[in-house]
């Protein structure tokens, strides 16, 4: 279970574009091949991508893993209502 320590503590690895993996997930809210949208323990954040899979995710310690092409990771105050156009990718 996610610590009151840990409230807003969070980790993201992200390895060689294949695979990301983060702490501090509370919920996943909706997932597809290209776009992975998670609620932290701070935020609301959107993983994109292509062909992207959750290998796991454990509730109770907040970790998530998530294999694919990574193309990028977006931090919003709310869950995004849809996709922005532009620049929207970091790795691209």
């Amino acid at each position: 279970m996610i610590d009151a320590t840990d409230e807003f503590k969070q980790d993201v690895i992200i390895k060689s574009r294949k695979q990301i993996e983060m702490s501090g997930v509370l919920d996943v809210n909706s997932f597809d091949e290209h776009e992975i949208v998670v609620q932290t323990n701070s935020s609301c954040a959107s993983i994109d991508g292509e062909n992207l899979k959750i290998d796991r995710f454990n509730s109770q310690n907040g970790e998530l893993v998530v294999n694919g092409t990574i193309n990028g990771i977006f931090y919003y105050n709310k869950e995004p209502q849809k996709k922005k156009k532009g620049i929207t990718s970091f790795f691209k």
